[in-house]
């Protein structure tokens, strides 16, 4: 995976490879950690910067990653990401825009190709997966109303910055959502350009796991508290919801879904 998102970076260097520092954090064990390293090491021959962590959550690696970081222009990108279109070029004119705080692309997925999901607090039952989907197949972007995908997108470092970067008690999910909403306090643009592509290598699966429900309800408690959201209205309309899933598989005998439909609910 890492092999190949690196490369990705240097085949569609449209800047010029001085002008691209290539940042990894680890949180994975030490011992995975060190195979990583030599593996970068052998490949790249010391070209990229290596910084073992303590597994803290999603958001906090990618502030020491940015923290640590020379450029003005940050890219935060998965390691399951293959860029598939020279754009740096196209991005730093966007950020020749003072007011510009962040940009993204186009995702291409094998799921849903979402680039960018409605705000959480406007989460309106079976509506809002149906909007999600609309707004992006037409490429309708509001930032208001939206926030790009953290899988692969940019930031003017001292923007992220005076936003006080990814929110470390997040473990994982919704740093997009309360990063999008800060830049909006601060007046700043954020830009879609849906010419341009990544490829985002996920897969939908039907099981899940208890924890990361845990991790991601516990993301939620905490977005909408922070920013004064009727939380008990978010929890209400998203059981509905899938209370509504779940008889629909269980008509259908789709018993994982429906499983995965019961845990969620919990």
């Amino acid at each position: 995976l890492m092999k190949d998102c690196i490369d990705s970076i240097y085949t569609k260097n449209d800047i010029g490879k001085d002008e691209i520092e290539i940042i990894v954090v680890d949180n994975s064990s030490d011992m995975e950690g060190e195979k990583l390293k030599l593996f970068l090491d052998n490949n790249y021959l010391n070209q990229i910067k290596f910084i073992k962590n303590k597994n803290l959550g999603y958001g906090h690696g990618n502030n020491l990653g940015v923290r640590v970081a020379q450029g003005d222009i940050i890219l935060i990108m998965n390691p399951d990401v293959r860029i598939k279109d020279p754009l740096f070029l196209k991005t730093l004119t966007y950020f020749n825009d003072p007011s510009v705080a962040s940009v993204g692309y186009q995702q291409i997925n094998n799921v849903s190709n979402f680039s960018y999901y409605r705000l959480p607090e406007l989460h309106i039952p079976i509506l809002y997966t149906i909007q999600n989907r609309f707004d992006n197949n037409r490429g309708k972007f509001n930032q208001h109303k939206y926030s790009l995908s953290g899988a692969f997108v940019f930031f003017r470092k001292s923007d992220f910055i005076i936003a006080e970067m990814y929110d470390e008690d997040m473990f994982m999910y919704l740093e997009e959502p309360d990063i999008a909403r800060r830049l909006n306090k601060m007046n700043k643009k954020i830009i879609f350009d849906k010419t341009l592509k990544y490829v985002h290598l996920m897969n939908h699966k039907d099981d899940y796991n208890e924890k990361l429900l845990d991790i991601g309800t516990e993301s939620i408690a905490i977005y909408f508290t922070k920013h004064n959201l009727d939380l008990n209205k978010y929890i209400n309309s998203r059981i509905f919801e899938l209370k509504l899933h779940k008889l629909l598989f269980t008509l259908t005998c789709n018993f994982s879904r429906k499983k995965k439909a019961q845990a969620y609910i919990n």
